[in-house]
């Protein structure tokens, strides 16, 4: 029987998300159902069936993203399964592209996914843009190199007041942050619900740092016995980032500290006695796929001016698959086709993975992924989308 694809409604939400917690080999409970009923778009949900039998499916959420130079919409991919019995038959192909294909219909340059399974995601036209790291210290180690005295105040607070305060202190601290997302209502009360999904203990404490009377950063944590959990950890300047980690750091009757989603080039390493003893394990984080090539290259700024010419390879959406001139000149960008030789032929794949500025062309030459074809070019292209910070991805979905 063939497999039929079509977008959900609200009325097929709960075994939409049975299904995808049937896919990660999980549960959900009506805790998980009321969450994410909170953020669930059934247009922008797609589900296979064969017969009368929902056997896959595939969501994306719309989300506003820190790219370089602005913000870009995106399509925030999510929720990819296939039912066991109807793997290796060509549906999460079919579900790939059918959602690509309802991206670009709405108008969103960009989708980006957090993979579950990194090997899936590359043959659909993603590219592993960015990574995180997952941190660990003991807290006997947890010196810093130069003494910090706070010139601020933290105070404990309750969920009540870190709902009302949260918001404005996240939104300032990620202004510009490449590769953060914006937090609408929804998905703020998602986020403080998050921590109890999928059977996870709901309870955490709350802090706040103030400075001259204004709200610069804040800590969520959890404690599980002598062990202490940062769930969010978000300042706006380094005083307010350098108070909140002492608080963890020091936290009395505590003998571990560990923190999860951080970016990739945390500063906390470089301010510590013995960096070597703050443990990271460095996970892929962000995979972007640009849906419309052109759209995409001329919304983001540039370090440096200059111009490239790409030749785009794209079986899986062939409107890219096309030669564009790139140019950058006193900050002014644009992107058109063009009958010129390239300076360089790559996947879009590839061209996902430097595309918030944490891969360079370089890497990716000697992996032997692209082709320089004019000399040089693979340097100016470095150079062209370097950026300040790796980009930090920090919200799941």
């Amino acid at each position: 029987m063939p497999i039929e694809l079509r977008n959900s409604t609200w009325d097929d939400f709960p075994l939409v998300k049975i299904i995808n917690a049937r896919g990660e080999n999980g549960y959900r409970t009506q805790v998980d159902f009321d969450a994410h009923q909170l953020v669930f778009a059934p247009d922008r949900s797609i589900i296979a069936f064969d017969g009368n039998h929902m056997v896959g499916n595939a969501l994306s959420y719309e989300m506003d993203m820190y790219v370089p130079g602005g913000i870009s919409k995106i399509a925030a991919v999510a929720s990819v399964s296939v039912q066991a019995t109807h793997r290796r038959q060509g549906i999460n192909r079919s579900v790939m592209k059918y959602q690509l294909e309802d991206i670009y219909s709405r108008g969103e340059p960009l989708a980006v996914l957090q993979a579950s399974e990194s090997i899936i995601y590359g043959r659909y036209g993603y590219g592993l843009a960015s990574f995180e790291s997952n941190l660990k210290i003991e807290k006997v180690r947890s010196a810093y190199a130069k003494e910090h005295v706070s010139t601020g105040q933290a105070y404990f607070i309750e969920e009540s007041e870190a709902r009302e305060i949260f918001p404005q202190i996240y939104s300032e601290a990620i202004k510009n942050r490449i590769g953060m997302v914006t937090r609408k209502e929804n998905w703020w009360e998602f986020r403080f619900r998050e921590p109890g999904l999928k059977g996870g203990d709901p309870k955490s404490w709350f802090v706040k740092y103030q400075e001259n009377g204004k709200n610069d950063g804040y800590l969520r944590y959890t404690i599980n016995g002598t062990e202490l959990n940062v769930i969010e950890l978000i300042a706006c300047t380094h005083q307010a980032y350098s108070s909140l980690w002492r608080i963890c750091l020091d936290m009395d009757l505590i003998d571990v500290i560990k923190a999860e989603h951080r970016p990739a080039d945390e500063e906390l390493k470089w301010m510590l006695a013995d960096p070597r003893r703050l443990i990271e394990h460095s996970n892929d984080r962000y995979w972007v796929r640009l849906v419309d090539v052109k759209v995409a290259l001329s919304q983001r700024s540039y370090s440096i001016d200059g111009s490239l010419i790409f030749k785009i390879q794209d079986d899986f959406l062939p409107w890219n698959q096309e030669v564009l001139e790139l140019s950058c000149e006193s900050g002014e960008v644009s992107c058109i086709n063009s009958s010129k030789d390239p300076d360089i032929i790559l996947n879009v794949g590839d061209l996902g993975a430097v595309y918030l500025g944490g891969i360079n062309f370089s890497t990716l030459l000697s992996a032997n992924r692209i082709e320089e074809v004019t000399q040089g070019s693979v340097s100016k292209a470095n150079l062209m989308f370097s950026t300040p910070r790796k980009p930090w991805g920090f919200d799941g979905w």
